[in-house]
């Protein structure tokens, strides 16, 4: 009878509690790296949101800035002689009252010139940021040629 119990072989109480440390421990890792994981997509997600309305900003103002010889440039306004006028207000940009772009943290527009040999060129700086108040915003930082031809 004693030969008997000797030869059953079981989990015993140390083999156990190793097994549930080992087990709790990956649990730990799988749902550090899950927390970092989601996280992380959470933010990439609003990029191209903010990417969209960068360009549909672009769209519209390059059509305009092509078409125009001449505009009146204030800080937070943009008004094309005889054409559409652009207006940075409450978060957004409208052009001609209609909005084009939401979630502008910053806007600002600075008239500038440039010569070129004999030329002289008319140039609109345009400095958005897009997003939210977080190093994942977007600062873009552009100068648009009006027409000179």
């Amino acid at each position: 009878m004693q030969n008997k119990k000797e030869n059953q072989r079981g989990v015993t109480l140390a083999a156990l509690t190793i097994y549930l440390t080992i087990f709790i421990i990956l649990i730990g890792v799988v749902t550090t790296f899950s927390t970092f994981f989601y996280k992380e997509v959470g933010d990439v997600v609003d990029t191209p949101k903010y990417l969209s309305e960068f360009n549909k900003f672009v769209m519209f103002f390059a059509t305009d800035v092509k078409n125009y010889k001449n505009a009146e440039v204030t800080e937070n306004s943009i008004i094309f002689e005889n054409g559409p006028t652009y207006v940075y207000n409450n978060k957004c940009i409208y052009r001609n009252d209609v909005e084009i772009a939401e979630n502008i943290i910053n806007c600002e527009f600075t008239p500038k010139k440039y010569r070129v040999e004999e030329i002289d060129k008319n140039l609109i700086n345009v400095n958005l940021k897009i997003g939210k108040n977080d190093e994942k915003s977007i600062q873009k930082n552009i100068d648009f040629t009006l027409r000179y031809w």
